[in-house]
């Protein structure tokens, strides 16, 4: 019989995990280093912002499982009104910080909950995100977390989740614990494949609007090979820059797309039909 997954070993887990590095690593990759960390997150937020309107004043956002408030503080800038939620009191009093620091505090309200369970009415939020979160959620916590998304979802909201690409030539490997460990962390890979069948019987549409393969590229063949291909730190920094560059520009053909990109932000809205990429 499966261990319960226990979302309070989860929270300290994640508090110690702030206390142990930088907020970046914190909530990305714990032993990468921040040029790595710098590229996924500069791509990851970049790429929301492009499909958002220049100004949110008028939304409502939730973000699930905000971590250190990478996307809760980037909505919040742009005007929205943004709740984020988390298991982790630690990660929230970081969110809370920053908030005040970049003078955002009246438009984040931190909330200490579960993300199966959003303290929430129906359709209360115009937007919702969940970054870095389904991940590390068994399955029966991972659904749940997406109906709850889809009940608070506006019928006229957007969703925007990160998930992994299961085809990934760099993730056929070990990636993924069958149950949570003592410490409280569990992970393991989330595929469109999953997501779609879940987004199809909640009636919801999926689309995939950017991916990540040349941040694949950098970090799964260039970075275990850096010393031997770059003279320096600050060249594979560079690489790390431009890998972030070339994937905000989108350009790139689908065969590659779906077999070197190590992730997908999808875009999900209310309303069936054919899903979409």
């Amino acid at each position: 019989m499966a261990k319960r997954y226990d979302e309070k070993a989860a929270g300290r887990f994640w508090t110690r995990r702030l206390k142990d590095t930088d907020p970046l690593s914190a909530v990305l990759t714990f032993d990468a280093p921040k040029s790595l960390n710098k590229a996924y997150d500069t791509w990851e937020r970049q790429s929301l912002l492009s499909l958002l309107e220049s100004s949110l004043t008028e939304e409502k956002a939730l973000d699930l499982g905000c971590g250190t408030g990478r996307i809760a503080l980037t909505l919040a800038a742009r005007g929205a009104e943004v709740t984020a939620l988390d298991v982790s009191e630690g990660m929230l009093a970081y969110v809370a910080k920053q908030a005040r620091r970049q003078r955002v505090s009246s438009r984040v309200k931190c909330v200490p909950a579960s993300s199966t369970a959003v303290p929430a009415s129906d359709g209360t939020f115009d937007i919702v995100t969940c970054f870095g979160l389904l991940e590390h959620l068994p399955e029966a916590a991972r659904r749940k977390t997406l109906l709850e998304a889809f009940r608070v979802l506006k019928r006229a909201g957007r969703l925007f989740a990160v998930i992994n690409n299961t085809e990934c030539v760099f993730l056929q490997r070990q990636y993924g614990l069958r149950e949570q460990r003592e410490d409280g962390y569990f992970v393991s890979l989330v595929g469109l494949e999953w997501l779609e069948a879940v987004a199809g019987r909640g009636r919801m549409r999926v689309w995939v609007r950017a991916a990540n393969p040349f941040y694949a590229l950098a970090h799964y063949y260039l970075y275990p090979h850096r010393e031997l291909l770059f003279k320096s730190a600050r060249d594979f920094e560079r690489q790390c820059e431009l890998a972030a560059r070339c994937d905000l520009l989108g350009e790139f053909e689908k065969t590659f797309r779906d077999r070197v990109a190590s992730h997908f932000l999808v875009e999900i809205r209310h309303g069936r039909s054919k899903k979409r990429r």
